[in-house]
């Protein structure tokens, strides 16, 4: 599965020069990555509330090859590489037309929020995944 996210660069998130800021492609990577979770049915809310169970982030790797710029519009797009014990991997890209722009694989790792230490992925859970 699969998700796409478009985005519109604003001037707020941009330098000086109207170059996208670096660590924007991040938070919308988060935002692919949320989306992604909740086309495939699970509720990251719910998921905390009842199982005290929540995902962070365990490793980022981007690679930046050309820059969005002021008023484009890019493409997130965001799918799961790899799903293992606690963690997912998440290959992600931003996009403008057939250019990549960045690309990265992001790791996640389930925590268990009572005790605060890693804990595996419920069967359930990757099912979905």
């Amino acid at each position: 599965m699969q998700n796409t996210l478009k985005v519109k660069v604003y001037y707020s998130d941009t330098d000086a020069e109207g170059v996208v800021y670096y660590a924007n492609y991040l938070k919308w990577f988060e935002a692919g990555r949320t989306e992604l979770i909740h086309q495939m049915g699970i509720n990251l809310k719910t998921l905390r509330e009842k199982e005290n169970m929540v995902f962070a982030v365990k490793e980022v790797n981007c690679k930046y090859n050309a820059p969005a710029k002021l008023y484009e519009e890019i493409t997130i797009q965001t799918k799961i590489k790899e799903t293992t014990g606690a963690r997912i991997t998440f290959e992600q890209k931003a996009v403008r037309g057939s250019e990549v722009l960045v690309e990265g694989n992001i790791v996640l790792f389930a925590l268990d929020m009572k005790k605060f230490k890693p804990v595996k992925i419920p069967p359930s859970l990757t099912a979905s995944l």
